[in-house]
């Protein structure tokens, strides 16, 4: 397979409670400097609309064109950051808890974190030497360089992803970096489905776009993945969903690069 990198995974588990020692980083991997294939054709989109039956190509017309993107090399964490590690950070530093932390459906120290804004998330990332990934870069990681629609390949597979219904055991967001999911061509973990993550960048228009979208502009941040509330259409690495970046929501995360 194209892209692939042999590592070791290592995953780092979240400390208890009123522990004395630092947070601990999420464990991360290196993507190779190099091209890779961002966004989606024509008939791509086509792919997506007919598989799951959309009415219109309107909605898919962010992703295009496809277009190549060359990147430095850059790390980037190998799962999402959990309550655990954020409960440590609140400790730490005296941030305030994020919403939904007292929520039993999302509170365990192995879930993703949820409930914060993107500042809150970019401020995490900071405080660990580390930045929110761009678009590219979160993309890069979950696609490799094949222009595949999922990080496990071309087709949908709801048992390879936590997203809408119960087919991978999961109602609302599963533990990070489980084996039972998909794994990309970098070894990253959870990049469809469980919960949509921020990333650096604003929603604009792709390079090369020429279709009209109100949504573009400086207003919402491009989120990734999908989520345990998304269906498989949404869990497709290209798709391109936006988030108000001072709201909290109950299916967005993040990770962090550097």
């Amino acid at each position: 397979m194209r892209g692939v990198i042999g590592l070791v995974l290592i995953l780092i588990t979240p400390l208890p409670l009123g522990a004395a020692s630092p947070v601990q980083p999420t464990a991360m991997i290196t993507v190779a400097p190099g091209e890779f294939i961002m966004g989606n054709s024509e008939i791509d989109i086509e792919w997506a609309a007919k598989t799951f039956f959309s009415e219109s190509l309107d909605y898919y017309r962010d992703e295009t064109p496809a277009h190549t993107v060359e990147l430095p090399v850059y790390k980037i964490d190998i799962t999402e950051v959990t309550m655990g590690q954020y409960r440590l950070y609140m400790e730490q530093t005296g941030v305030s808890a994020p919403k939904f932390m007292d929520n039993d459906r999302f509170n365990q120290n192995s879930q993703p974190v949820v409930g914060v804004t993107w500042q809150e998330a970019a401020d995490y990332c900071a405080t660990m030497g580390k930045r929110l990934p761009t678009e590219a870069e979160w993309e890069k990681a979950a696609r490799g360089t094949d222009g595949r629609y999922y990080p496990w390949g071309n087709e949908p597979d709801a048992t390879k992803a936590n997203i809408r219904g119960k087919k991978d055991g999961y109602r609302y967001s599963a533990p990070v970096g489980l084996d039972q999911y998909g794994v990309s061509p970098y070894g990253l973990r959870d990049m469809a489905g469980n919960v949509w993550e921020w990333t650096a960048d604003w929603y604009q228009p792709h390079a090369g776009n020429t279709h009209l979208n109100d949504f573009y502009g400086e207003q919402y941040r491009v989120i990734k993945g999908g989520s345990w509330f998304s269906n498989m259409d949404l869990a497709r690495i290209t798709v391109r969903g936006k988030g108000l970046p001072d709201r909290r929501y109950n299916y967005l995360g993040f990770r962090c690069a550097k």
